[in-house]
């Protein structure tokens, strides 16, 4: 047994001997080497000191090199090996030689390298210096115009990673610019992985936005399933009152009344009750659409079973209200639509609210109402709550 431990410690202490020599050799190389050496000497020895070493001397030489081949190799091997105990320890420090070697070398392969260590690092300890670095630099791109290159194209990706509130409006503005088309795909899965921690600024855009950007934003946000139900909710409530906002400014339009419906439809979904009040003052504005023929039958019977889950209570008064205008018409001679007085009828039946009691029962007693609109009627009339 004695010989066994003996043989173990033989074994360790020349290992970690060997380690020791091989850390030697490389930190000689280093020094003694060329850059081809020095990239070498760092890429074998995974020893983080020799890495910061190598950033040192990349940063230090680089307005003498400036372009050189190997000195941007030398900074990527030293970018990729920076030790995360030095990070953790001093994230400010880490910064400076980042910015340092990201600035000090226009070299594309460096700039993505350095990139991608801050997302690695950010995600092991979150340092939000590192998204300001990020989102000045893609903020300059944007700015630069022209087409976008791998660094842009990384930038975007490290954003998903490292980005916040502040980032949305450098990443927002890619897509309200309309450039770098074939980055709005990566442009909008960031846009969603920070929608948690940009709902403040979100909702300004909102407030400021047209329908086309409305569409967009919605697109983003509230169609989008990777984001949870309660934050699609709570935007697509911001975004359901502005529309009801610019309709009051304009005649209604399909685009419009499709939009906010959808938008309705989400609510109603996820049962954002929430926005009861909202529904019942979008009840109105559906009801102008569908009279404006901004809104088919169907979609407007879609919009009552939306303002009913949503408006509860609420809701009762302008159901009951449109019912018995409804009523009116068909003793007039202006028959409405079956389906929609259904849709009413029904709606107020699942609120078995009983003040809805005399516009039902009057349905009950309209000449020339088609025989299944009187039976619902009735159906209604007996599951009111007394």
């Amino acid at each position: 047994m004695k010989k066994i431990l003996f043989g173990a410690f033989l074994a360790l202490a020349g290992s970690v001997f060997f380690a020791q020599a091989s850390g030697e050799q490389a930190q000689v190389k280093f020094v003694k080497g060329n850059l081809s050496d020095k990239i070498e000497a760092v890429k074998s020895s995974g020893d983080g000191a020799l890495a910061k070493k190598a950033v040192d001397f990349v940063v230090e030489n680089a307005v003498l090199l400036k372009g050189d081949r190997d000195l941007a190799g030398l900074a990527v091997a030293g970018i990729l090996s920076y030790p995360a105990d030095l990070y953790k320890k001093s994230p400010v420090a880490a910064l400076k030689d980042f910015s340092d070697v990201f600035y000090g070398l226009d070299d594309t392969n460096v700039r993505v390298s350095v990139l991608e260590k801050i997302s690695a690092f950010y995600e092991q300890q979150a340092f939000t210096d590192w998204t300001a670095f990020v989102n000045g630099y893609l903020a300059q791109k944007v700015a630069a115009g022209g087409s976008a290159d791998e660094t842009a194209k990384k930038s975007v990706a490290a954003l998903a990673v490292v980005g916040n509130g502040s980032s949305f409006d450098v990443l927002y503005s890619i897509l309200k610019q309309n450039i770098w088309s074939d980055l709005h795909p990566l442009v909008m899965e960031s846009l969603t992985k920070i929608a948690d921690k940009s709902l403040n600024e979100i909702f300004d855009a909102i407030d400021k936005a047209e329908l086309v950007e409305l569409k967009q934003l919605s697109k983003i946000f509230v169609k989008n399933e990777q984001i949870s139900a309660a934050l699609r909710s709570e935007i697509a409530e911001k975004a359901l009152n502005r529309s009801m906002i610019l309709s009051g400014n304009s005649s209604p339009s399909q685009d419009m009344a499709a939009f906010q419906l959808e938008a309705a439809q989400v609510l109603a979904q996820n049962k954002w009750t929430r926005a009861g009040g909202l529904a019942k003052d979008y009840f109105y504005v559906a009801k102008g659409a569908y009279n404006g023929k901004a809104l088919t039958a169907q979609q407007w019977t879609d919009a009552i079973a939306c303002v009913e889950a949503l408006a509860s209570r609420g809701a009762v008064l302008p159901l009951a209200e449109y019912l018995d205008q409804m009523n009116k018409a068909q003793e007039a001679g202006n028959s409405p639509d079956k389906a929609v007085v259904l849709a009413v009828i029904n709606a107020l039946a699942n609120l078995g609210d009983k003040s809805s009691f005399d516009c039902l029962l009057y349905v009950t007693y309209v000449r020339d109402y088609p025989e299944e609109v009187a039976v619902a009627a009735r159906n209604a009339l007996a599951r009111l709550k007394w």
